[in-house]
């Protein structure tokens, strides 16, 4: 089965009151921090889901502030684009998720 990628963003991280189950639930949800400082605001995750549930998945057991939580859909397009903010990602992408799994919308790079 096909994945997707995301990026799932916490708003002030650590100074949110849902830190701590934004924290668990990356965990259950198998989430990469971008860097090697862990996961602090930023994780992504590789997913079959839609966005939207994702969403529901990530912000369970939270203490209201739903809406501080984002995810976005990685995509090559995304991930290209020089003014993108993903294009951070590529390497750790490329070689962390692309290896493990099939993602129809993140095909790797044709130069390599």
């Amino acid at each position: 089965m096909s994945k997707h990628l995301y990026e799932v963003t916490l708003n002030r991280g650590r100074n949110n009151r849902n830190y701590f189950p934004f924290l668990s639930n990356m965990g259950t949800l198998r989430g990469k921090g971008p860097d090697f400082g862990g996961i602090n605001n930023v994780c992504l995750v590789a997913h079959h889901l839609d966005a939207k549930t994702l969403h529901l998945l990530c912000t369970e057991g939270f203490d209201g502030g739903e809406s501080d939580l984002t995810v976005v859909e990685i995509t090559r397009d995304s991930l290209d684009d020089e003014q993108g903010h993903h294009r951070i990602y590529t390497d750790l992408i490329e070689n962390y998720f692309l290896p493990y799994g099939t993602f129809p919308k993140v095909k790797r790079r044709s130069s390599r």
